[in-house]
Order: structure tokens, then sequence, then C-alpha cells
């Protein structure tokens, strides 16, 4: 009876909490469509043609977990391909509006939404309204809009690509922390961060070849959207930023315009009015027989026995072990555990006929990283794999995605880095300077390696090397096997240098550029399976089975709601990844381009 009573005090407090939500839903009027812009919808419900308002708005994950906790899941990349998919074979959809604000994604991921656009556009009028653009959102809509609109009281930030360091050396000095780093391969620079004040010149050439290589597809994209000579356009740049009067003058936007105005005259123009939720699900009002239902566990997932091309994401970091997230855990990471678990699953699902690895991670673990490699391969074994890489897929993102049988990456997609770093951070004189001092007692002449309160010893450096060493074989064999291709061959272009999926294609890294969508349809083509649905794979957990979790998570649970928090969890991301291993496969930098 003692454990009955706090099980039905939380059972309790979740069904007040399900109550309030649903209520609070329930009653909630805002809408992130045409009614935020102060336009009326009433046209809408008298029928006819309709122009259509799809709102890109702030970061836009690869994909969206559907209808947790009764929210409207946001937009995804996934979910923008499939509603555009519907909207350009539907009859009563004339025209589409795409509105971007503070809209942010890498270079990849905003290639592969321009080509839904680019695609869509092809059968319907497709116009890109912009509040403000910067480099990235302005070459993504130069290259694939058809119209573009600029807000009044907007502009264009197009003033050249940069990728900037942060360098916290001297930072660590004044406070007493040593970072004790090492590393295999002349370009792999992932500590530089804790162990310089600038760059060295090996990073800085690596990180020359790749922004170049990257700006002369971003000045060729805007200069053929635009029909501009792409001299023109390496002109203009240097002349940026831009008012919208001024990057209508130039010929960068063709009309400058508030999206009140479009929405209006949209309005206006079609019987059935703007309909800025479009594919949304009709809500259905909940009964106490449906919360019920819920608590029971009814609804949840069934198999699915239908043919199919399994999509498994492999998001963030790379870390060993599970994930111990709770319920409200909204981080992506990768777990080696959980990814094999999901990849050899779908080995032994006599449905799935072919496997999609959508990667976009720096790496991290070199242990995780290996682990997932041996169960590509034998996934590999039983049905076809084949690895997209997103915006990033680098160190132990590639180490991963060499053991496909194909690979694809868009051409900015950052990969390579095919190196190891390692060592520690040194605490020791910082936390003597509080007060805080340490003694040991060792048996064995490397048993204080790890120690946080001294650096390496000439010989636990040696140690430490040697280990490293034999981790980048290994990773140097791994991509020499999964990519077919002699170990001196990989050597060449290993050293821990990062590259464009595009350089990353002439040295035989990738086999061909292509986005999720190009993947998936090779995926189908090697699995014989022309017409098979792509899924999401496994399906989302149903709520009854996150609410599980997060009963029996304990104080762990509590726990990790600090690490909701962006500010906790960048900080503990990468120290928590060298905590728990003592060698990563970490891509040199976390990588903005902008």
């Amino acid at each position: 009876m003692q454990t009955s009573k706090p099980f039905a005090a939380k059972i309790s407090h979740i069904f007040v909490g399900i109550l309030f939500w649903t209520g609070l839903i329930s009653g909630c009027t805002c809408d992130f469509g045409l009614d935020s812009f102060g336009t009326s919808t009433s046209k809408k419900d008298d029928g006819g043609p309709i122009a259509v308002l799809f709102h890109l708005d702030g970061a836009m994950p690869d994909f969206t977990d559907e209808g947790v906790f009764f929210s409207e899941p946001g937009m995804s990349r996934d979910k923008f391909s499939k509603l555009m998919k519907k909207a350009k074979s539907d009859i009563l959809v004339q025209e589409i509006i795409v509105h971007f604000s503070a809209f942010q994604s890498g270079f990849a991921r905003l290639n592969e939404i321009g080509a839904v656009i680019q695609d869509t556009a092809k059968d319907k009028p497709v116009t890109c309204v912009l509040e403000s653009a910067d480099n990235k959102s302005y070459w993504m809509a130069a290259g694939n809009c058809p119209k573009i609109i600029l807000a009044p009281a907007g502009g264009l930030d197009v003033i050249g690509l940069s990728m900037e360091g942060v360098y916290l050396k001297e930072l660590l000095d004044k406070i007493g922390v040593q970072a004790d780093m090492l590393a295999v391969g002349k370009y792999k620079s992932a500590a530089e961060n804790v162990t310089r004040n600038d760059m060295s010149v090996d990073a800085r050439e690596a990180t020359e070849s790749l922004l170049k290589d990257i700006n002369e597809r971003f000045t060729s994209t805007i200069a053929k959207g635009r029909k501009l000579d792409q001299n023109k356009v390496k002109t203009l740049i240097d002349e940026g930023p831009f008012t919208a009067s001024q990057a209508k003058k130039h010929g960068l936007v063709d009309e400058v315009k508030s999206i009140s105005s479009v929405i209006a005259e949209l309005s206006d123009k079609y019987k059935g009015g703007v309909k800025s939720d479009y594919g949304k699900k009709p809500q259905k009002e909940m009964d106490f027989s449906d919360l019920m239902k819920l608590l029971s566990g009814g609804g949840e997932n069934k198999k699915d026995d239908t043919e199919k091309i399994a999509i498994i994401p492999a998001l963030g970091p790379i870390n060993s072990g599970k994930n111990k997230g709770g319920m409200l855990s909204g981080n992506q990471a990768v777990y080696d555990f959980e990814l094999i678990d999901n990849l050899m699953t779908a080995a032994r699902d006599e449905s799935v006929k072919a496997v999609v690895l959508r990667i976009d991670s720096p790496g991290g673990s070199a242990l995780a990283s290996d682990n997932i490699w041996e169960a590509v391969q034998i996934l590999a074994k039983q049905k076809p794999v084949v690895a997209s890489m997103g915006d990033v897929a680098a160190s132990g993102g590639y180490y991963i995605a060499s053991a496909a049988d194909y690979v694809y990456a868009d051409a900015n997609t950052i990969t390579g880095s095919i190196g190891v770093v390692g060592g520690k951070m040194v605490l020791g004189e910082g936390l003597n300077q509080i007060g805080v001092h340490s003694d040991s007692v060792k048996l064995g002449k490397n048993a204080g390696m790890l120690s946080p309160f001294q650096p390496f010893s000439d010989d636990e450096r040696h140690v430490i090397l040697t280990s490293m060493k034999s981790i980048y074989e290994l990773f140097l064999n791994r991509v020499s096997k999964g990519r077919n291709l002699k170990v001196d061959d990989v050597r060449q272009i290993a050293e821990g240098r990062i590259w464009t999926g595009a350089q990353a294609k002439k040295f035989g890294l990738v086999d061909a550029l292509g986005n999720l969508s190009e993947a998936t349809d090779k995926a189908r083509e090697l699995g014989k399976a022309k017409g098979v649905k792509a899924i999401l794979y496994p399906a989302p957990k149903t709520f009854m089975e996150i609410l599980g979790e997060q009963l029996s998570g304990g104080a762990d649970a509590k726990v990790q709601l600090l690490k909701e928090f962006d500010a906790t969890r960048r900080a503990l991301e990468l120290g928590l990844l060298m905590k728990n291993e003592r060698v990563l496969t970490f891509c040199p930098y976390i990588f903005s381009i902008n």
C-alpha cells in the first residue's frame, strides 16, 4: 500500500495537468496564420479557390514529433515538404506564399527546402515573402523562388560568407584552467578553441578552402536565379547590406510590399481567401472517456506490416549508451544503444525494404561511432542502406555514414574531418586559487592519468596518443572498407580536414550530391521497392510510452529538467562527452557559416 499512494498521487497530478492542458488549448484562439496579421478569414467558410500561406520562422528541424501533449507540432523540413506536395496537387490551391521571418537553417537543409519550392513552382505560382534576410535565407530564395517580395521596413543582409571561431585559452589561463588536449590529424582542430587564442595556419587553410568552395556556389546560385552576372553579384555583395528599396533597384527582389498587403490582395483575389493552417487536422474536443482511454494506454500505435522505406534519423552529437531524458526533453542527440536498436529492428522487420540513414551530426564518441558503424554494416548485409547527409556529417558523423551502401551529401554539407581528438581539462590551478586542493594515493604508473587536478606527464601523454593513433587507424580502415578505397588514399584526404559535400564527392567520400528525397529514391531503387512509401522509423513514441518513462525516471527525471534550458544544455554537451569518453571523433567546429 505504501508504494501505491505516490503512484496514485502522480496519476492524479497528471490527470489534473491533462485537464489544464486540454482546457487551455481548446480555449486558445491565437494562431500563427492570418489572424496574427489581423486579416479576416471568414471567406474560407464559403469554399472555392484559395491561396496557401506557409510561415517559416526560427530554427527548422528535419522532423517534428506529432501530437505530443496535444500541442500543434512546429514546422519541420519533412512536414513542409509533405504540405507543399499536397498543395501542389490540390485543385483548390491556386497560389502559394512562403513567408520567412527570422528563419534559421544550414545551407544543406535550406537547399532541400528550396528544391521543394522549386518543384512546386513548376505547377503553381509560388512567391517568397521576406521580412529581412541574411546570406543563407536570401541565397535559398534567390535560387528557388520565381518571385521575391521584401517588406518595406526589411532589408537584405547579403554581405558575404564568414566563419568565426571563439577562442577561450586566455580566459582559461586567467581562471587557472588548462586544456591538455591531443589530436591525430594535421587539420584536426577541434580543441583549438580551448588551446589557442586564434586560428592555426592549418585550420585557416582548411577553413578558407571550404568557404571559397561554398561561396562559388553561393554567388552563382544568386546570379542564375536573379538573372544577373556572377561578377555583378560579387560586386553587390561588397556593397551590402541593402535596404528594401536598394534591393529592388539592384534586381535582388521583385517587389517591396508588406505581408499584410500580400494577404489582403490574395483574400480579394480568391473566393476561398488565404489559408494559413493548410493541412491542419480539425481539432477534436476531448471528453472524459478519451482521457480514460489515454491513461489506460488505449489508442497506441499498432505494428504496421505495410512495405516501407525506413528513414532512421541520426541527429546531433554522438554519445554512448541511452538517452536518460524525460518527457520534456527536446534535445537532439545520438545514443549508440538506441540507434543500434533501431537499425537492428529495421533489419528484422520484413516490411522494411531499404533504409535511409539521415545524418546531421558533428560526431562525438569514437567508441559509439564505431559501434554504430558495425551496426550499419550488419544491416547493409540484409537490405540496402543509403546515407543522407544534412548540414553536417563530419568526424563521427562521417564515420557512421561510410558504412552505408550509398552516400548522398548536399554540395554544401560539411563532412570529412577524419581524425581524432582527446584530452582533459585540468582544473587544479584554478581550484587552488579558491582554496580547493587535492592529494592522492596511486597504485600503478598511470593511475592518476585522468585526474582533472594535474596535466598529463610525458609517459601518460604517450599512452593516450598511442591509443588515439590506434583509433585513427581504425577510422581510416573503416572508411576504406565502407567506401571501397585504399587506406593510403583515405589517409591523403583525412588528417582531420573538413570538406564540403562537393569536394568530398571528388575524393570518393560520397557517391552523389542530392537531398533526402533523392536518397530515398535511391533506396527504393536498391531495395526494388518502386512506389513504396518512406516513413520515419521507428514511429514517434506515444503519449503513454513517454509518460511511463517519466514516471519511472525518479530523481533523474528532475535533474533532467535543468538540461531543458539552452544555456545549461550547451554548456554541458561537450563537457559530458569529455567526461564520459577518452577519445572523440568530433568535428573541428560547431559550424555556423554566416
